[in-house]
């Protein structure tokens, strides 16, 4: 009886594998460690915002991620979230992390629209007798000024014998894409089976204005952190000297330190 148990609860995990996260493209600031250490799902976005160096959630504990240079760290990150495969047949030298957990794709969407103005829209849904657009897509995307693009495209229905090769040979034409567009760019691929159908829901946010659908905060520039401590500084600096003038001229005796009393008094005596 333990045995069959055994067995059943094998297969069952065979077909409900979760996924896998491939890197494809890493500047040489960031490096990814070959751990075996599963990758949670939930915190799928907090190795994208490690890697751009934004902030992470206190429960992120992820190892494989180590940040070499935080000085040098990747301007654009490019997601590719295929749905309906557990794993794609890439080469040995891709670092790869198996995915823990469900609604991956639920989290990349809350990623897209919190770090993206315009959230890129690469959603493709491939069908036996349709071209991919994925390498289109993703190119035109990686010229906007989006700093966070995610393409989807779902194989879940055409047959796997057939997706994998196909679908590896457009991940690594992309891939070669990316590598000459920008060394400075993170490219990650991420697999499952979860399509997000019966995943969580966002939390509703109050109404946002008409120019604003999303409800997102003001969007600075990447000069605005410079801007403002010049800004800063310079305004501090000022105050500082303004205050030093000001303490120096009512400690001030006008007999002894003021050149200008000494030279009156002087041309005084001479005109008597």
């Amino acid at each position: 009886m333990l045995r069959i148990f055994a067995i059943f609860m094998f297969c069952f995990l065979a077909v409900q594998g979760d996924g896998r996260f491939y890197v494809l493209n890493a500047p040489e600031s960031l490096s990814f460690q070959a751990v075996s250490t599963a990758l949670p799902s939930e915190q799928v976005d907090d190795v994208i915002k490690a890697a751009r160096g934004l902030d992470v959630s206190d429960s992120a504990n992820f190892p494989g991620l180590v940040i070499t240079d935080p000085f040098a760290l990747p301007q654009k990150v490019v997601v590719v979230d295929v749905i309906g495969l557990n794993e794609v047949p890439l080469s040995d030298v891709v670092v790869s992390y198996k995915l823990q957990g469900k609604s991956v794709s639920s989290y990349l969407d809350d990623l897209n629209v919190g770090l993206t103005q315009d959230p890129s829209d690469c959603n493709i849904k491939l069908s036996s007798n349709q071209k991919s657009e994925l390498v289109n897509c993703v190119e035109t995307q990686v010229k906007s000024n989006n700093e966070f693009i995610l393409a989807k495209i779902n194989v879940s229905m055409l047959v796997k014998s057939g997706v994998d090769k196909a679908l590896v040979s457009e991940l690594k034409t992309l891939q070669a894409k990316i590598e000459g567009e920008s060394q400075n760019l993170l490219f990650v691929v991420l697999t499952h089976k979860d399509d997000g159908s019966n995943s969580r829901r966002r939390r509703d946010t109050l109404a946002g204005s008409n120019t604003n659908s999303y409800n997102l905060a003001a969007y600075y520039d990447e000069n605005y952190p410079v801007i403002f401590n010049i800004i800063l500084w310079f305004m501090v600096a000022l105050g500082l000297s303004l205050l030093a003038v000001c303490y120096a001229i009512a400690d001030m005796d006008p007999g002894r330190d003021s050149i200008i009393y000494r030279m009156t008094s002087t041309r005084m005596k001479k005109d008597n």
